[in-house]
């Protein structure tokens, strides 16, 4: 198993903290780590693609989804805390 980053961890820690039937989406996710993280989130061997962070918080997401936490909203990129 890969090593989680802090920043996979922080977004894990946010989605499981949200009330239930919450709405958020990807855009929410980054947002909140840019500003609680902002030093963690500036470059640290990203893709040319994309930052580092934003994959960190995708994958909290699909962990959230084995949990069972989270499910999809009605639009893609969109998730409802269950």
């Amino acid at each position: 198993m890969l090593k989680k980053t802090e920043l996979h961890d922080a977004a894990l820690r946010w989605i499981r903290g949200l009330p239930r039937g919450r709405l958020f989406t990807n855009e929410d996710l980054y947002r909140v780590l840019e500003r609680d993280f902002g030093d963690e989130c500036s470059p640290r061997g990203d893709a040319a693609t994309e930052p580092r962070y934003k994959n960190d918080a995708r994958w909290a997401v699909q962990d959230a989804k084995i949990e069972k936490i989270v499910r999809p909203g009605s639009h893609r990129g969109e998730y409802r805390r269950v």
